[in-house]
Protein backbone atom coordinates (compact mmCIF):
# COMPACT_ATOMS: atom_id res chain seq x y z
CA UNK A 1 0.00 0.00 0.00
CA UNK A 2 2.85 2.38 0.91
CA UNK A 3 4.72 1.50 -2.32
CA UNK A 4 1.55 2.15 -4.33
CA UNK A 5 1.16 5.57 -2.69
CA UNK A 6 4.82 6.46 -3.38
CA UNK A 7 4.51 5.34 -7.01
CA UNK A 8 1.37 7.45 -7.42
CA UNK A 9 3.13 10.45 -5.89
CA UNK A 10 6.11 10.04 -8.25
CA UNK A 11 3.82 9.66 -11.24
CA UNK A 12 1.98 12.87 -10.36
CA UNK A 13 5.32 14.68 -9.94
CA UNK A 14 6.14 13.87 -13.59
CA UNK A 15 2.71 14.07 -15.22
CA UNK A 16 1.76 17.56 -14.00
CA UNK A 17 4.90 19.33 -15.38
CA UNK A 18 4.68 17.35 -18.64
CA UNK A 19 1.01 18.33 -19.00
CA UNK A 20 1.93 21.99 -18.41
CA UNK A 21 4.69 21.81 -21.05
CA UNK A 22 2.27 20.30 -23.57
CA UNK A 23 -0.24 23.06 -22.77
CA UNK A 24 2.35 25.72 -23.54
CA UNK A 25 3.32 24.01 -26.80
CA UNK A 26 -0.34 23.88 -27.86
CA UNK A 27 -0.76 27.54 -26.91
CA UNK A 28 2.24 28.50 -29.04
CA UNK A 29 0.60 26.81 -32.03
CA UNK A 30 -2.80 28.40 -31.48
CA UNK A 31 -4.43 31.37 -33.21
CA UNK A 32 -4.52 33.22 -29.87
CA UNK A 33 -0.71 33.28 -29.72
CA UNK A 34 -0.51 34.41 -33.34
CA UNK A 35 -2.72 37.38 -32.46
CA UNK A 36 -0.91 38.37 -29.22
CA UNK A 37 2.68 37.22 -29.86
CA UNK A 38 4.38 40.24 -28.34
CA UNK A 39 2.33 40.06 -25.12
CA UNK A 40 2.37 36.29 -24.59
CA UNK A 41 5.98 35.44 -25.57
CA UNK A 42 7.59 36.76 -22.37
CA UNK A 43 4.92 35.20 -20.15
CA UNK A 44 5.31 31.82 -21.87
CA UNK A 45 9.10 32.09 -21.60
CA UNK A 46 8.81 32.70 -17.84
CA UNK A 47 6.50 29.68 -17.56
CA UNK A 48 8.98 27.49 -19.45
CA UNK A 49 12.11 28.51 -17.56
CA UNK A 50 10.85 29.45 -14.08
CA UNK A 51 7.24 28.49 -13.30
CA UNK A 52 7.18 24.87 -14.52
CA UNK A 53 10.64 23.92 -13.13
CA UNK A 54 9.59 25.47 -9.79
CA UNK A 55 6.36 23.43 -9.81
CA UNK A 56 8.40 20.30 -10.60
CA UNK A 57 10.74 21.03 -7.68
CA UNK A 58 7.84 21.53 -5.27
CA UNK A 59 6.25 18.25 -6.41
CA UNK A 60 9.42 16.16 -5.93
CA UNK A 61 10.56 17.93 -2.74
CA UNK A 62 8.97 15.41 -0.39
CA UNK A 63 9.44 12.33 -2.59
CA UNK A 64 12.45 10.04 -3.00
CA UNK A 65 13.09 11.48 -6.48
CA UNK A 66 16.55 13.04 -6.53
CA UNK A 67 16.65 16.85 -6.38
CA UNK A 68 19.41 16.63 -9.01
CA UNK A 69 16.75 15.84 -11.63
CA UNK A 70 15.78 19.52 -11.59
CA UNK A 71 18.85 20.26 -13.77
CA UNK A 72 18.01 17.93 -16.69
CA UNK A 73 14.35 18.96 -16.40
CA UNK A 74 15.31 22.63 -16.72
CA UNK A 75 17.47 21.80 -19.75
CA UNK A 76 14.48 19.98 -21.28
CA UNK A 77 12.34 23.10 -20.74
CA UNK A 78 14.99 25.32 -22.35
CA UNK A 79 15.28 23.02 -25.38
CA UNK A 80 11.49 22.88 -25.89
CA UNK A 81 11.21 26.66 -25.49
CA UNK A 82 14.03 27.24 -28.00
CA UNK A 83 12.28 25.14 -30.64
CA UNK A 84 8.70 26.30 -30.08
CA UNK A 85 8.94 30.03 -29.31
CA UNK A 86 9.44 32.04 -32.55
CA UNK A 87 13.06 33.29 -32.89
CA UNK A 88 11.82 36.88 -33.11
CA UNK A 89 10.34 36.58 -29.59
CA UNK A 90 13.30 34.92 -27.82
CA UNK A 91 14.94 38.01 -26.30
CA UNK A 92 13.91 37.10 -22.73
CA UNK A 93 14.72 33.44 -23.35
CA UNK A 94 18.26 34.35 -24.44
CA UNK A 95 18.70 36.49 -21.33
CA UNK A 96 17.49 33.69 -19.02
CA UNK A 97 19.72 31.15 -20.77
CA UNK A 98 22.68 33.46 -20.24
CA UNK A 99 22.14 34.04 -16.51
CA UNK A 100 19.66 31.62 -14.93
CA UNK A 101 20.86 28.31 -16.40
CA UNK A 102 24.52 28.79 -15.24
CA UNK A 103 23.23 29.65 -11.73
CA UNK A 104 21.22 26.41 -11.63
CA UNK A 105 24.22 24.43 -12.92
CA UNK A 106 26.44 26.00 -10.24
CA UNK A 107 23.85 25.17 -7.58
CA UNK A 108 23.70 21.54 -8.70
CA UNK A 109 27.50 21.32 -8.70
CA UNK A 110 27.61 22.77 -5.18
CA UNK A 111 24.96 20.27 -4.06
CA UNK A 112 26.99 17.36 -5.46
CA UNK A 113 30.21 18.59 -3.82
CA UNK A 114 28.49 18.85 -0.43
CA UNK A 115 27.03 15.36 -0.87
CA UNK A 116 30.44 13.95 -1.82
CA UNK A 117 32.07 15.56 1.23
CA UNK A 118 29.36 14.09 3.43
CA UNK A 119 29.85 10.68 1.81
CA UNK A 120 33.63 10.81 2.35
CA UNK A 121 33.07 11.61 6.03
CA UNK A 122 30.67 8.66 6.34
CA UNK A 123 33.15 6.39 4.57
CA UNK A 124 36.00 7.35 6.90
CA UNK A 125 33.81 6.65 9.95
CA UNK A 126 32.68 3.31 8.52
CA UNK A 127 36.21 2.13 7.70
CA UNK A 128 37.21 2.64 11.34
CA UNK A 129 34.73 -0.11 12.23
CA UNK A 130 36.33 -2.38 9.55
CA UNK A 131 33.19 -2.78 7.48
CA UNK A 132 33.26 -4.35 4.02
CA UNK A 133 34.34 -1.87 1.32
CA UNK A 134 31.58 -2.74 -1.15
CA UNK A 135 28.88 -2.41 1.53
CA UNK A 136 30.24 1.01 2.51
CA UNK A 137 30.45 2.01 -1.16
CA UNK A 138 26.79 1.12 -1.83
CA UNK A 139 25.62 3.05 1.25
CA UNK A 140 27.78 6.03 0.27
CA UNK A 141 26.43 6.11 -3.30
CA UNK A 142 22.86 5.92 -1.97
CA UNK A 143 23.49 9.14 -0.05
CA UNK A 144 24.46 10.89 -3.32
CA UNK A 145 22.35 9.34 -6.10
CA UNK A 146 18.85 7.88 -6.54
CA UNK A 147 18.59 4.22 -5.49
CA UNK A 148 18.92 2.59 -8.93
CA UNK A 149 21.65 4.96 -10.09
CA UNK A 150 23.48 4.46 -6.77
CA UNK A 151 23.65 0.68 -7.26
CA UNK A 152 24.99 1.06 -10.83
CA UNK A 153 27.56 3.66 -9.75
CA UNK A 154 28.70 1.47 -6.83
CA UNK A 155 29.06 -1.55 -9.11
CA UNK A 156 31.20 0.27 -11.66
CA UNK A 157 33.45 1.79 -8.97
CA UNK A 158 33.78 -1.59 -7.23
CA UNK A 159 34.78 -3.36 -10.46
CA UNK A 160 37.61 -0.85 -10.99
CA UNK A 161 38.64 -0.84 -7.30
CA UNK A 162 38.83 -4.61 -6.88
CA UNK A 163 40.16 -5.20 -10.38
CA UNK A 164 43.08 -2.77 -10.36
CA UNK A 165 43.68 -1.16 -6.96
CA UNK A 166 43.12 -3.38 -3.94
CA UNK A 167 46.21 -5.59 -3.64
CA UNK A 168 46.26 -5.87 0.15
CA UNK A 169 46.04 -9.45 1.46
CA UNK A 170 42.84 -10.22 3.36
CA UNK A 171 43.39 -11.64 6.85
CA UNK A 172 40.41 -13.72 7.95
CA UNK A 173 38.84 -13.19 11.37
CA UNK A 174 37.63 -16.15 13.48
CA UNK A 175 34.08 -15.72 12.16
CA UNK A 176 35.13 -15.44 8.49
CA UNK A 177 35.62 -18.23 5.92
CA UNK A 178 37.16 -18.19 2.46
CA UNK A 179 35.30 -19.77 -0.46
CA UNK A 180 37.69 -19.90 -3.41
CA UNK A 181 40.93 -21.79 -2.70
CA UNK A 182 39.76 -25.36 -3.24
CA UNK A 183 36.89 -24.97 -5.68
CA UNK A 184 38.84 -24.06 -8.81
CA UNK A 185 36.08 -21.63 -9.71
CA UNK A 186 38.42 -18.66 -10.06
CA UNK A 187 40.50 -20.69 -12.51
CA UNK A 188 37.31 -21.36 -14.48
CA UNK A 189 36.51 -17.65 -14.62
CA UNK A 190 40.13 -16.94 -15.61
CA UNK A 191 39.75 -19.39 -18.50
CA UNK A 192 36.58 -17.57 -19.55
CA UNK A 193 38.56 -14.30 -19.70
CA UNK A 194 41.11 -16.04 -21.95
CA UNK A 195 38.31 -17.25 -24.24
CA UNK A 196 36.79 -13.74 -24.31
CA UNK A 197 40.18 -12.30 -25.32
CA UNK A 198 40.54 -14.76 -28.23
CA UNK A 199 36.92 -14.19 -29.28
CA UNK A 200 37.43 -10.41 -29.09
CA UNK A 201 40.34 -10.48 -31.56
CA UNK A 202 38.64 -12.95 -33.94
CA UNK A 203 35.31 -11.12 -34.01
CA UNK A 204 37.03 -7.76 -34.51
CA UNK A 205 38.98 -9.01 -37.54
CA UNK A 206 35.94 -10.67 -39.14
CA UNK A 207 33.47 -7.85 -38.43
CA UNK A 208 35.88 -5.15 -39.63
CA UNK A 209 35.49 -6.50 -43.16
CA UNK A 210 31.84 -5.36 -43.16
CA UNK A 211 31.80 -2.46 -40.69
CA UNK A 212 34.68 -0.90 -38.78
CA UNK A 213 32.24 0.88 -36.42
CA UNK A 214 30.41 -2.34 -35.52
CA UNK A 215 33.75 -4.12 -35.04
CA UNK A 216 34.90 -1.53 -32.50
CA UNK A 217 31.54 -1.58 -30.70
CA UNK A 218 31.75 -5.37 -30.28
CA UNK A 219 35.40 -5.13 -29.22
CA UNK A 220 34.60 -2.53 -26.55
CA UNK A 221 31.74 -4.69 -25.23
CA UNK A 222 34.03 -7.74 -25.06
CA UNK A 223 36.75 -5.71 -23.34
CA UNK A 224 34.22 -4.42 -20.81
CA UNK A 225 33.04 -7.99 -20.13
CA UNK A 226 36.65 -9.04 -19.48
CA UNK A 227 37.11 -6.12 -17.06
CA UNK A 228 33.97 -7.20 -15.20
CA UNK A 229 35.27 -10.74 -14.83
CA UNK A 230 38.65 -9.47 -13.58
CA UNK A 231 36.90 -7.30 -10.97
CA UNK A 232 34.71 -10.22 -9.83
CA UNK A 233 37.63 -12.66 -9.62
CA UNK A 234 39.78 -10.29 -7.58
CA UNK A 235 36.88 -9.35 -5.28
CA UNK A 236 36.21 -12.94 -4.13
CA UNK A 237 39.22 -13.21 -1.74
CA UNK A 238 38.43 -9.70 -0.41
CA UNK A 239 34.86 -10.58 0.61
CA UNK A 240 34.81 -13.74 2.75
CA UNK A 241 31.75 -15.46 4.17
CA UNK A 242 30.83 -14.06 7.60
CA UNK A 243 29.09 -15.81 10.49
CA UNK A 244 27.48 -13.48 13.02
CA UNK A 245 25.47 -14.45 16.08
CA UNK A 246 22.10 -13.88 14.47
CA UNK A 247 22.78 -14.03 10.71
CA UNK A 248 25.10 -15.22 7.94
CA UNK A 249 26.55 -12.95 5.26
CA UNK A 250 27.16 -15.15 2.23
CA UNK A 251 28.75 -13.64 -0.87
CA UNK A 252 30.74 -14.51 -3.94
CA UNK A 253 32.86 -11.41 -4.39
CA UNK A 254 30.72 -8.58 -5.71
CA UNK A 255 28.85 -10.93 -8.05
CA UNK A 256 26.23 -12.07 -5.53
CA UNK A 257 25.32 -11.65 -1.87
CA UNK A 258 22.65 -12.76 0.57
CA UNK A 259 21.98 -12.36 4.29
CA UNK A 260 20.47 -15.40 6.01
CA UNK A 261 18.95 -15.01 9.51
CA UNK A 262 19.91 -17.85 11.84
CA UNK A 263 16.24 -18.25 12.68
CA UNK A 264 15.49 -19.01 9.01
CA UNK A 265 17.86 -22.00 8.79
CA UNK A 266 16.11 -25.38 8.84
CA UNK A 267 19.09 -27.62 8.04
CA UNK A 268 22.74 -27.16 7.11
CA UNK A 269 24.58 -30.16 5.68
CA UNK A 270 27.67 -31.16 3.76
CA UNK A 271 26.50 -31.12 0.13
CA UNK A 272 26.57 -34.00 -2.32
CA UNK A 273 26.06 -34.08 -6.09
CA UNK A 274 22.40 -35.06 -5.61
CA UNK A 275 21.67 -31.82 -3.74
CA UNK A 276 21.97 -29.76 -6.91
CA UNK A 277 18.80 -29.46 -8.95
CA UNK A 278 17.31 -26.90 -11.28
CA UNK A 279 14.21 -26.12 -9.22
CA UNK A 280 13.31 -22.44 -8.92
CA UNK A 281 13.84 -22.56 -5.17
CA UNK A 282 17.42 -23.87 -5.47
CA UNK A 283 20.29 -21.44 -6.14
CA UNK A 284 24.07 -21.57 -6.05
CA UNK A 285 25.93 -18.66 -4.49
CA UNK A 286 28.27 -18.07 -7.44
CA UNK A 287 25.47 -18.50 -10.03
CA UNK A 288 27.61 -21.04 -11.92
CA UNK A 289 25.50 -24.07 -11.02
CA UNK A 290 27.33 -27.41 -10.98
CA UNK A 291 30.62 -25.67 -11.90
CA UNK A 292 30.74 -24.31 -8.35
CA UNK A 293 31.42 -27.79 -6.84
CA UNK A 294 29.35 -26.85 -3.78
CA UNK A 295 30.14 -28.59 -0.49
CA UNK A 296 27.54 -26.91 1.77
CA UNK A 297 23.77 -26.95 1.35
CA UNK A 298 21.49 -24.73 3.43
CA UNK A 299 17.73 -25.41 3.52
CA UNK A 300 15.54 -22.62 4.85
CA UNK A 301 12.25 -22.41 6.71
CA UNK A 302 11.43 -19.11 5.01
CA UNK A 303 12.66 -18.03 1.52
CA UNK A 304 15.40 -15.39 1.29
CA UNK A 305 16.72 -13.23 -1.55
CA UNK A 306 20.00 -13.48 -3.43
CA UNK A 307 21.23 -10.10 -4.69
CA UNK A 308 23.20 -9.91 -7.96
CA UNK A 309 25.71 -7.42 -9.31
CA UNK A 310 23.16 -6.63 -12.02
CA UNK A 311 19.54 -7.61 -12.42
CA UNK A 312 16.73 -8.41 -10.02
CA UNK A 313 17.25 -10.45 -6.84
CA UNK A 314 16.26 -14.13 -6.91
CA UNK A 315 14.26 -15.87 -4.19
CA UNK A 316 15.56 -19.18 -2.87
CA UNK A 317 14.72 -21.70 -0.16
CA UNK A 318 17.76 -23.93 -0.79
CA UNK A 319 21.26 -22.51 -1.27
CA UNK A 320 24.40 -24.37 -2.31
CA UNK A 321 27.86 -22.90 -1.84
CA UNK A 322 31.53 -23.81 -1.57
CA UNK A 323 33.50 -23.19 1.64
CA UNK A 324 37.19 -24.06 1.95
CA UNK A 325 36.79 -25.14 5.58
CA UNK A 326 33.30 -26.55 5.21
CA UNK A 327 33.50 -28.67 8.38
CA UNK A 328 34.53 -25.67 10.49
CA UNK A 329 31.83 -23.56 8.84
CA UNK A 330 29.17 -26.18 9.60
CA UNK A 331 30.32 -26.72 13.20
CA UNK A 332 30.39 -22.97 13.96
CA UNK A 333 26.83 -22.47 12.70
CA UNK A 334 25.53 -25.57 14.49
CA UNK A 335 27.06 -24.33 17.73
CA UNK A 336 25.32 -20.97 17.37
CA UNK A 337 22.02 -22.63 16.48
CA UNK A 338 22.29 -24.92 19.52
CA UNK A 339 23.06 -22.04 21.85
Amino acid sequence: MIKHALLKQQLIAFLIPIALLLTLVLLLNSSTFSTYQSRLSNLITIDFIITIPLIYFLLIRKTNISKLTIAPFLILCVVIASYTIPPANQDLLSLLKTWLVPIVELSVLTFIILKVRKAITRYKKATKTHQDFYTILVDTCKSIFPKKVARLAANEIALIYYGFFNFKKTILKPNEFSNYKGSGILSTLGAIIFVVAIEMVSVHVLTAKWSATLAWILTILSFYSALQLIGIIRSVPKRPLVINEDHLILRFGILSETIVPMSAIETLQIASASDFNKDKGTKTLSLLGELEHSNIVICLKTPQQLQFLYGKPKTYSKLLLFVDDNQGFKTTIETLLTN
